[in-house]
């Protein structure tokens, strides 16, 4: 039976991979010119720190299919934006999802089969039944820790940005004008958050645009709603020195706040977690000794 099963699947795998061969997929234009492009783009900070290779047969199957997914979908939708903010490819994804998805296929698979050889009587048909409950739900677990990792990510980003915009104001309050603050202020600190920054803002002198709006576009990229807000306010300052100046400012002391008021809920929610840890000790403490007479009651 289960070697019927396996000689099956690889039979249809084989018959999947000569028919794309025979007939492969339209490339949408759009997507083939946006690879070209980023093939070209100048090699950036985070690129060179990120590097990675998949010579693994997970890490090529990955790679096979975030290349089907690229070429059949236009728009991953926030997918990208998340593997983009936790530092991931779409082919890394794609290798530990498959990766686990298998393990979690065949583990009851197997682990059927040899209760079956024990003589426990197991109908098989459990063992792929399941490894497909299983497999689905270990696609939903990683897809959840990748969605509480780029959140994480964010949170630390929003932070790091609020940092870096008050280093601005700072430099711009001593003299300095905007195009000589945005970089100088990014180059002052380290992590992967300001390197971002960093190879945003070096960036627009090499792509002839404005730092704004290199920020702008980092932020959709990330999914960061505080750089598309922070391009639009810019923007509108319409290159003025003074008004890009007192607009830098402002976001600075918004996102100030905004950095104080999470740190407070962040306080007020572990207060509200301390106050619940012993009211758990005293009810674990009140069942441990009412138990024995609890017992005795109902059973006397």
């Amino acid at each position: 039976m289960i070697a019927f099963m396996l000689a099956s699947g690889l039979v249809a795998v084989a018959t999947l991979r000569v028919y794309r061969l025979a007939f492969p997929p339209r490339v949408d234009l759009v997507t083939a010119v946006g690879r070209w492009d980023e093939s070209r783009a100048r090699p950036s900070r985070v690129q060179s720190i990120r590097a990675t290779s998949s010579d693994t047969l997970t890490g090529r199957l990955g790679s096979l299919v975030a290349e089907q997914l690229m070429r059949r979908a236009r728009n991953l939708g926030s997918l990208t934006q998340d593997l983009a903010i936790s530092g991931a490819t779409l082919e890394e994804h794609m290798s530990k999802s498959l990766a686990l998805a298998g393990v979690g296929f065949v583990g009851p698979i197997a682990i059927v089969s040899f209760l079956d050889a024990l003589g426990l009587g197991l109908p098989l048909i459990f063992g792929p039944i399941l490894g497909i409950g299983l497999a689905g739900a270990m696609l939903v677990v990683v897809h959840h820790e990748l969605q509480e990792s780029a959140r994480k990510s964010r949170a630390e980003f929003r932070r790091t940005l609020s940092i870096y915009l008050d280093l601005v104001a700072m430099s711009m309050q001593a003299g300095r004008g905007h195009s000589e603050a945005l970089p100088a202020s990014a180059a002052i600190g380290s992590g992967w958050a300001f390197t971002q920054l960093q190879d945003a803002i070096e960036g627009a002198r090499f792509s002839g645009v404005t730092p704004w709006t290199a920020l702008g576009q980092l932020g959709e990229r990330l999914g960061l709603r505080e750089l598309t807000d922070l391009e639009g306010a810019l923007r509108l300052a319409n290159d003025d020195g003074a008004k890009v100046r007192a607009t830098l400012i402002a976001r600075a002391e918004t996102l100030r706040a905004q950095r104080i008021a999470d740190a407070d809920a962040a306080a007020a929610q572990a207060t509200e977690s301390m106050k619940f840890a012993p009211i758990v000790m005293v009810f674990v403490f009140l069942s441990y000794e009412l138990y024995p007479s609890v017992a005795r009651l109902f059973a006397g």
